[in-house]
């Protein structure tokens, strides 16, 4: 510390920013829709698998079970997702997401540009820490998010 004062955030503060962030994202999503006119999925799972190569951690030779537990853990300020079923028949719950927020929030249905491109990156996440091609697609959104996922 250089001795300067800190200012709190307030609660109006963390709105704003959740409000401007909203909006960034919105438009960052929306650009790229339109330039990939909606085939967003390879920026998405290229974004995903160079994050998962930033993470702090290294699982080894995980299941897909122990990747996205421990990226629920990871990832649980903004969300909260649970992965079930057996072989083909996998999903993912989505009963908390900051997305969904921020979709209501900016007047839109969950399911569209903003979440495929998430669930890509998600895709890509997955893929590069199992390394086995994941795909994922949105069978419900809503209140609780349904995401198929199935890997190769």
């Amino acid at each position: 510390m250089t001795g300067e004062q800190r200012e709190e955030a307030t609660l109006q503060d963390h709105h704003a920013a959740f409000a401007e962030i909203g909006f960034l994202l919105d438009i960052f999503t929306t650009t790229i829709d339109n330039i990939m006119g909606g085939a967003t999925a390879p920026v998405g799972r290229i974004a995903g698998r160079a994050m998962a190569n930033k993470l702090p951690f290294r699982l080894g030779n995980p299941s897909i079970d122990e990747a996205v537990g421990t990226l629920a853990e990871r990832m649980q300020a903004g969300f909260g997702f649970a992965l079930s079923g057996n072989g083909a028949d996998r999903q993912l719950a989505f009963d908390r997401c900051v997305l969904r927020d921020i979709c209501r929030q900016r007047g839109q249905q969950p399911g569209g540009p903003m979440c495929r491109l998430f669930h890509a990156y998600f895709d890509g996440i997955v893929n590069e820490l199992i390394c086995r091609p994941v795909k994922s697609e949105i069978s419900e959104s809503g209140e609780q998010c349904l995401v198929k996922i199935a890997t190769k």
